[in-house]
């Protein structure tokens, strides 16, 4: 039964990861955010049920769709301050 119901939620998970494809561009950036917030207690609640094998699996696959959230993390992470529209630390005034 359990196997049923990660199954069930992976596969709803994955028909809504395609949604953002069929809305504006502006919108697909948090529509992708989004998808990761919901995705997380997913992928908690899959490895817990049937393992950590399948939880990396279902990880890769998830990050293979939603390929622009984790780029935008990685770089963020590799090179902080340096995002869209953020000037560092200077000056308000400025």
């Amino acid at each position: 039964m359990a196997i049923a119901t990660c199954l069930a939620l992976v596969l709803i998970w994955m028909l809504a990861a395609n949604v953002p494809l069929l809305v504006a561009d502006r919108r697909r950036r948090a529509a992708g955010y989004a998808l990761v917030l919901l995705g997380v207690p997913i992928l908690g609640y899959v490895t817990w049920q049937v393992g950590p094998v399948w939880g990396l699996i279902l990880l890769g696959l998830g990050a293979a769709m939603l390929r622009w959230p984790p780029l935008t993390l990685g770089r963020a992470l590799l090179h902080p301050g340096q995002g869209r529209g953020n000037k560092g630390l200077s000056d308000p005034a400025e």
